[in-house]
Parts: structure tokens; sequence; C-alpha cells
């Protein structure tokens, strides 16, 4: 073989030129920028992903739900999931970036149509479905996980005002949204109502709306403006409300005791006493209260259990009763009953002073002036307050005939006794109980003997009238016509002789009265002539002068 037969050829090598790239590449290379682009917008719009947890997941769907704040959206509902212990939901949301909802404080609620105390919400979920409604804190720590709220909280946290709480026995017919009235105009709302932890009293926390949270003064007083105050007594019938969503709903009322006392605004989260109603809250604040006991021996069932029984002197409301006790007295082998109640002789003013006054002179103080006048005859009586409620009150009054009786109560240290007389219905019953026995007491059946006796005399004397009587008065009757009728014939006769022009003894009078006329004008001419002359009296008449006649 040749040696030249196994030689490869060389190759030739060919060097090409740099060129321009090719137009297939600008497609990739736009889709890739345009993919970047996408990529970057949709980080830089994505927000962080936060978990709200909830009761249920009623109106809530993964892919469609919304979180809006003040009705704008800010998010998505990405899933919704089961909790670990299978009591509540958790729900996913994916927000959009730079919203600054997910901080501490933020609340979060699944917003429905509801109808509640504050009106009729919600009705544009109808249209679009329910969305994640969310109140943003004022915190700027962030936070990725919440408890979402069953009910929309009662004002927002940007809402201008200021928060309160009240303190009350019970809570009534208040309820969350309940309004807050300042001289029956809503200023405010209720956002929150709960038991004490110690289980003794309800707390209520409110929101006053601005500019009316600077008119709660720290000497402000707060009372249940709840349903109607009906009132029926001597001045008649009078219902007091704030409006009819109090009726119905519940509502607090706010003043002050004095309007002319300056004070100025309360603090935030201030803490109020609430009154039962507005007659309490205004009360001037009663000081120096003194501790009264009474002892009945009557039926108290008007008196309950003692709460709200007025205590009245001479008609003035000094006190309350607080607690009754019955008992049993094994001597007399009776019952009784030992009313506790407090007083505030304050209220009598300037009667309390001068009474002061008087036990200062003697050493004596003021509730023991008080415990002397039970030496007066001053007494308790439990008197009727209402016939138709069947309400009670007791009255301390002066019963003079009881100053005499002795076994006074003795008397206890810092507590006015008051000895008690029976009253209210108890001694009606005992007033017409004792009528009822006098009445039992008359013999009916005596006088209805006696009626017949009486009426058997009576026809036995018609009787006799009329045999005897009758005809007797008859012939009586004929001669008294008989003397009437020559009565009249001589009343006639006069009339004629008298009353007649041409009778004589007309004209006898009429001649006299003419002479008596004439003897008249002559002693008129005597009267005017001895007037012109009067020295005649005593020299006589003189000669030719003769009187003047009087006509």
């Amino acid at each position: 073989m040749d040696a030249n037969e196994n030689e490869f050829p060389v190759p030739a090598i060919h060097t090409h030129k740099r060129g321009r790239p090719s137009a297939v590449w600008i497609i990739p290379i736009l889709a890739i920028v345009a993919a970047g682009a996408l990529a970057v917008r949709t980080y830089l719009r994505i927000g962080p992903t936060i978990y709200i947890t909830f009761e249920s997941a009623e109106g809530i769907e993964a892919g469609k739900s919304e979180v809006r704040w003040k009705n704008v959206p800010v998010g998505k509902v990405t899933a919704v999931d089961i909790s670990d212990d299978h009591t509540r939901i958790i729900a996913s949301v994916e927000l959009k970036h730079g919203t600054g909802v997910a901080v501490r404080g933020s609340q979060f609620w699944v917003e429905r149509p509801r109808i509640g105390v504050g009106g009729v919400s919600g009705l544009g979920t109808l249209i679009s479905g329910a969305f994640i409604q969310v109140d943003v804190g004022n915190s700027k720590e962030k936070q990725d996980k919440f408890l979402g709220l069953e009910k929309p909280p009662g004002v927002t946290q940007h809402q201008q005002g200021r928060r309160f709480r009240l303190t009350a026995s019970d809570g009534g017919s208040l309820a969350t949204q309940s309004p807050v009235y300042l001289r029956r105009q809503p200023v405010g709302t209720i956002t929150g109502i709960e038991l004490a932890p110690d289980g003794k009293s309800v707390e209520i926390d409110l929101f006053v709306y601005a500019p009316y949270e600077r008119l709660v003064t720290e000497n402000a007083v707060f009372w249940n403006a709840s349903g109607m105050d009906v009132t029926l007594d001597a001045t008649g019938l009078r219902v007091n409300t704030q409006s009819l969503a109090t009726v119905i709903a519940g509502g607090v009322a706010f003043g002050v005791r004095d309007p002319e006392a300056s004070s100025k605004p309360a603090a935030e989260n201030a803490t109020f006493k609430l009154f039962e109603d507005r007659s309490h809250a205004l009360a001037s604040p009663d000081q120096g209260g003194l501790p009264l006991a009474m002892r009945f021996h009557q039926p108290i069932r008007g008196l309950g259990k003692g709460v709200g029984v007025n205590i009245e002197f001479e008609g003035l409301h000094i006190g309350d009763v607080f607690a009754v006790r019955p008992g049993y007295d094994t001597a007399t082998q009776s019952f009784f009953f030992d009313v506790d109640a407090k007083v505030f002789p304050q209220r009598l003013g300037a009667a309390y002073v001068s009474l002061t006054e008087e036990g200062a002179k003697s050493g004596k103080t003021g509730p023991q002036m008080l415990q002397a006048l039970v030496a007066r005859g001053l007494r308790a009586q439990l008197r009727s307050a209402n016939i138709v409620t069947g309400s009670f009150y007791i009255a301390l009054t002066w019963f003079p005939a009881e100053r005499r009786k002795a076994g006074l109560p003795p008397e206890q240290d810092g507590v006015w006794v008051v000895p008690t007389v029976r009253g209210g219905t108890e001694q009606i019953q005992d007033t017409v109980a004792s009528i009822l026995a006098k009445v039992d007491k008359i013999p009916f059946e005596a006088i209805g003997g006696d009626v017949q006796n009486a009426s058997r005399a009576a026809a036995t004397l018609l009787g006799h009238l009329d045999r005897d009587v009758v005809p007797q008065t008859q012939a009586l009757f004929v001669n008294a016509a008989g003397a009437m009728e020559a009565l009249r014939e001589a009343l006639t006769s006069l009339r004629d002789n008298v009353a007649a022009p041409d009778s004589a003894i007309q004209q006898a009078t009429r001649g006299t009265l003419e002479q008596l006329e004439r003897a008249a004008f002559s002693l008129r001419g005597l009267a005017e002539y001895i007037k012109h002359h009067p020295e005649s009296l005593l020299r006589g008449r003189a000669p030719g002068r003769q009187p003047k006649p009087g006509r």
C-alpha cells in the first residue's frame, strides 16, 4: 500500500467574520423581558400573607372573597382551612403591597347583611357577596395572625371621640351599639358590655363622638335610659323616655347635677357609676346617713324586699328601706318584721340645722335630738303610696296620743329607733271589720216587727180618717164656702160705699179737704204779714193794713 493512501486530507479552515445576530432571537428575548417585568411587578404588588381565624367560614370563598378597607380592596382570600383542633377556620389572605394593614391592633370581620340596634347594614353584600372588612390599627408593629370578630366593632379605631367605662349592678336591656344620649340627642354608642371578673357587677364600654366628648366632664353622671319611666301618683300619669330606640333596645344618658358648676373634661377611659334612673343620678349626693330601725306588728306585703320603699318625714323623702327581717316573739307568740333603713337628716335643710343647734345647748348631737322626737309622739306608719300599683311607703309623722304610752324601744348606739303604729290597708281592714261587727249587732228582726206594727197602726188610722174625719172635713168646707160668699158680698158693699166717686164718703172727704186747703192759704197770708210786720205781735194790727191773701 502506498504510504500516501494512509494519510487523511488536511481540512481547510475558513474564518468567518462576526456579523449581526439573527432576527429569530428577538422574540425569545422580548418574552424573557416581559416575563421579568411581570415578575417584578407582581412582586412589588403582592404584600405579606396573613392568617385570620373565624368561628365559621360563612360567606368566605377562596379566590373570590376580598379584604376591604373603607370599601377599597386591599387583599384577597387565597385559601380556607380548618384549624388543628377543628373548632375554627383559618382564612389565608394575600394582601397588596404597601397597604399597611398587617399591623398589631387591626380588626377583621365578615361583612354581611345585619339587622341590629344601630339599624340595617351590609345590604350591598346581597349583590357583591360577603367580604372581609378591616379596621387598621394604629400600631407600626407587623403581625401576620389575627383573631376575627364575629360582628363589627361599635366604633372604628380612627373614629374621633373618647372612650369611657361604666359600672352597674346589672346590664338591664343594654346591648352593644345601644345609643348614648345627651339632652335626648344621640352623641355616642355602647361598644361593649361584659360581666366584671368578680361577677358582682357589669362593665360597660361606651364611645362619645367628637366634639361631644368634651361635654363628659369629671362631675358627669350617667343613668340607664332604657324603656319607659311610667309614674302614676296624685299628680297624674307621667311617661318619660329618651326615644323609641331606647324603648326597644335600651340606651344610656348623661348630664350634670349642677349645670353652673365648672369642671374639666374627663380623661380617656375614665370610669363612672351607672345609676338606675335620672332622678337618682341627678339627686344631690347625701352625706352622713343615719341607720333607722323599726318593728312592725302587721303584714308588710307592700314592702316586698324593701328595695325602693321611701321613708318620708312630714311628706319629705329623707331615706329608703334596704332590708326587711321577719322575727318571732315567744312572749306574745306573734310574728313581727324588723325594717332597716337609712335616712339622711341633712335633707331637712335648715330644720335639721336648728334642731342640731338646739341640741348643742344641752350637749346632744343631731341623732340624739332625732331620737328625742320619739318621746314627743313621732311614730312610723305604713301607708299606701298608690292604690293601683299597691306600693307602700313609711311615713314618720306625729301621733300625740301615742306619746303617753310607755314601753318605748331602748336606744341603740348610732341607730334611730322609731316605734310604729298600725296603718295602711291593715288599718282599713280593721276599720271595716269594726263597722261590720257593729252592723251585725243591729236587731234587724226586731226592727222588722216594729215596722210591721207601725204599718198596721197606720192602716187603722187611715181607715178612721176615711170613715169619720173626711165627712166632717167636707161639711166644714161647705160652711167655709158660705162664709167666703158672705165675706165677698161685704167687700163688694164696702167698695161701692168707699171707692165709688159719687158715694157719700167720697163727697164728705172731698169737702173736708177743700176746707183744709183754705185754712192753709189763710195761715200762709198771716205768716207773710207777720214776717213783714213783726211789731204787730206787740202793738196789734195797724189801722188800714190787711194781711195779703195767700192766693
